[in-house]
């Protein structure tokens, strides 16, 4: 299962998807957001994390427009 962390940019203030998995304690993210325009180093810090994908979608849709749009769009992707 994967796990969501969300990160707000300090630059920009938008709010970026990383993904993660659970295996370790606390879950893991990786380096580069979703959309691959964020590193972790740019954040100022975390507005959740360890989410499962249901729990990152109501969340991110709770918060709305400041979340990147292709970070979110892929919350919804069906492969």
């Amino acid at each position: 299962m994967k796990a969501y962390t969300l990160k707000r940019r300090k630059d920009t203030e938008e709010y970026h998807l990383f993904e993660g998995d659970f295996s370790q304690e606390p879950c893991t993210s990786q380096n580069l957001s979703i959309c691959e325009k964020m590193i972790k180093s740019e954040s100022v810090g975390n507005k959740f994390q360890c989410l499962n994908e249901k729990e990152a979608r109501l969340e991110i849709a709770k918060i709305g427009r400041p979340v990147c749009g292709v970070c979110t769009s892929h919350l919804y992707t069906t492969y």
